[in-house]
């Protein structure tokens, strides 16, 4: 399939159809990727499949994410999966700066951790339309 063009929030980004096969390490931003599913315990359960390293970030920087936000490490302690709250900035945001840092990739559904990964080199995937998409 072809290469796509998609704009979001005023950045346009080039998408292709991606797997994750092959990917050792990944960083989740789990309350975006998790609102696009019909059961948000999917992407748990995936994870909890998932070959290499995968660490789920969950937003908890602001008290109505609180609720959310418990409910999911409910989910990361069932699924035994690995979950860090990001508790001062957005999910996105703490998902790209580790997955820099790490060299790791990003999941994600908002085109801000685009922005958030700041040409450090790692691979972006993003959740839309029900497709897992790779930013080029």
């Amino acid at each position: 399939m072809a290469v796509v063009e998609v704009k979001r929030k005023g950045v346009v980004v080039k998408l292709r159809p991606a797997s994750l096969e092959g990917v050792q390490c990944l960083y989740v931003d789990v309350n975006s990727v998790a609102a696009a599913l019909s059961d948000p315990e999917e992407l748990f359960r995936s994870m909890a499949g998932f070959p290499g390293r995968a660490v789920l970030v969950i937003d908890a920087w602001h008290e109505s994410h609180l609720p959310l936000a418990r409910r999911y490490l409910d989910l990361c302690r069932k699924w035994m999966v690995e979950c860090v709250l990001s508790e001062s900035k957005p999910a996105e945001a703490l998902a790209a700066e580790l997955a820099c840092r790490e060299g790791c990739a990003v999941l994600s559904r908002d085109v801000d951790a685009v922005k958030a990964v700041d040409n450090c080199g790692v691979p972006v995937f993003l959740f839309l339309r029900g497709r897992l998409w790779l930013v080029e």
